[in-house]
């Protein structure tokens, strides 16, 4: 079993994938809808931990983190912190 993410301070774990034959369907994430306009407002501005707070408040799918970290790599040293 592969872990794609592994994360601490509240974000979620991906799941395990036991069947590596089993393609996951992809997932749409619309990045300018939700919280993806405040927390690029607030990271912009560099508001970091409060953006990650925001983040966190709002319960996101593993989908919508996985948007997150690709627009923002810097929100795994954040959480991390």
């Amino acid at each position: 079993m592969a872990r794609l993410f592994s994360f601490s301070k509240g974000v979620p774990e991906m799941a395990d994938k036991s069947d590596k034959n089993e393609a996951a369907e992809p997932v749409v994430v619309d990045t300018q809808a939700g919280i993806f306009p405040k927390f690029r407002q607030l990271w912009n501005g560099g508001e970091h931990r409060n953006a990650v707070n925001l983040a966190n408040a709002s319960q996101l799918s593993e989908a919508e983190w996985a948007a997150l970290i690709a627009e923002f790599p810097g929100v795994i040293e954040v959480v991390n912190q």
